[in-house]
């Protein structure tokens, strides 16, 4: 799970992204699903959901965040649900 902060912004991209966007977002840690402001370092992550900044999303990182693709992909970090709500029970 994530949180968008922002979007990025190239000027030179790889012909095989089109339609996407790649978004800022802060990853996060244990805490955060507890309602704690606990964070990882901010990754770039590959959306065509059509997430906005605020919005929880579910990440796939990886190799599986390239399994959605029909061709081999670039992708390090993919948005693969956009979250309108979690339940966390310790």
């Amino acid at each position: 799970m994530g949180t968008v902060i922002g979007r990025v912004t190239l000027s030179v991209r790889n012909p095989r992204f089109k339609g996407e966007r790649l978004l800022l977002t802060l990853p996060w840690k244990a805490g955060t699903f507890e309602g704690k402001e606990s964070f990882e370092p901010a990754i770039v992550v590959y959306d065509d959901l059509g997430a906005n900044i605020g919005q929880k999303i579910a990440i796939s990182e990886g190799r599986e965040a390239a399994c959605p693709f029909p061709n081999p992909t670039p992708v390090d970090a993919y948005c693969a649900a956009l979250v309108d709500d979690h339940f966390y029970k310790k």
